[in-house]
């Protein structure tokens, strides 16, 4: 079990210093990128007080102010990260009995993927200014952000881990103890969230779901391509148990027709798979490469787009 150390007073002051660091190198970096970028754009303008400066200042000195302000503002928003990473504090799985929450589940190899912050998907002229394209949220915090409103999000921790991951509140289980206590929160939470892999943990939890949960109450993220999800999609219904009429309780649908073979970035979910009040399974593409995609949070817009049914249903007040 990793101590509490978020309750702690010797980490609240590094929680604060990475907190307010990451706002002065964000600050810092967005000046000395826009004044660099300001000086090598008009520097051989005709008719400016500042035109016509030294070669070494055009082809040197301003893309350098430029270059290393948009690192020192990437740099910020890591800071920003590391400072809520030693804000978090662990629940223990006891607590979460009288508590609404939403369980989130994945293997931890797939947790060092969605730790980092969502790269930039800006193109053409604008990738000048990318940096101001990334958002400061890592992927999993954008993920609970459109969860929230359905409950808070708690999930396991790597064990011996040092500090939790931005995000899901975390709880640690033994690595030979854990499978009895993931089964029953799947069973109190609103809302199980499983992100699809082929790792033996992760097959077990799909197949948990389906003999505990009615399809509504789980969504299956999906960060793979075509090929890898046909593998995962046939390992998992040999884990299932089945209907009389041989079929798997859970579907896992096909990979949408119309858009096999469109690359997405690897870092993005490339779907979501989420159930209808009847069983009914919509696998939802998330991440193409649009347009809408090239925000801030393109993550959290396209998650919020393709799960809103689901959000909208489990919400607290609702009939479940």
């Amino acid at each position: 079990m990793v101590r509490d150390k978020g309750r702690s007073g010797r980490s609240a002051r590094p929680a604060a210093l990475f907190t307010v660091g990451g706002w002065v190198l964000r600050v810092v970096g967005l000046g000395c990128a826009v004044f660099g970028f300001a000086r090598w754009k008009y520097a051989s303008q005709p008719g400016l007080a500042y035109a016509h400066p030294a070669w070494w200042q055009s082809y040197l000195v301003f893309p350098l102010l430029l270059a290393g302000g948009g690192l020192l503002f990437l740099l910020g928003q890591q800071a920003g990260v590391q400072g809520r990473r030693r804000r978090a504090a662990p629940v223990r799985p006891a607590e979460l009995a009288a508590r609404s929450f939403v369980l989130y589940l994945r293997s931890f190899e797939d947790d060092r993927r969605r730790a980092g912050l969502e790269e930039s998907r800006v193109r053409g002229i604008g990738r000048v200014f990318s940096f101001l394209y990334v958002c400061g949220l890592t992927e999993e915090e954008q993920l609970t952000r459109v969860l929230a409103p359905v409950a808070p999000v708690v999930a396991v921790g790597e064990p011996g881990e040092r500090l939790p991951l931005a995000g899901a509140r975390r709880f640690y289980l033994p690595l030979d103890d854990w499978q009895d206590t993931v089964s029953q929160l799947m069973g109190k939470a609103r809302l199980v969230v499983l992100t699809a892999g082929l790792t033996a943990g992760v097959l077990w939890e799909i197949g948990e779901a389906a003999r505990k949960l009615l399809p509504e109450r789980l969504v299956v993220l999906v960060p793979m391509e075509p090929e890898v999800y046909e593998t995962f999609r046939a390992r998992a219904g040999e884990t299932m148990p089945r209907k009389p009429d041989g079929k798997p309780q859970l579907e896992l649908p096909e990979w949408p027709a119309d858009s096999t073979g469109k690359r997405v970035h690897e870092r993005v979910f490339t779907g979501a798979i989420r159930y209808g009040t009847q069983g009914e399974p919509h696998f939802v593409r998330l991440g193409l490469p649009t347009r809408r995609m090239a925000s801030r949070a393109g993550l959290r817009s396209a998650l919020r787009e393709g799960l809103r049914p689901v959000v909208d249903r489990a919400r607290p007040g609702r009939h479940r």
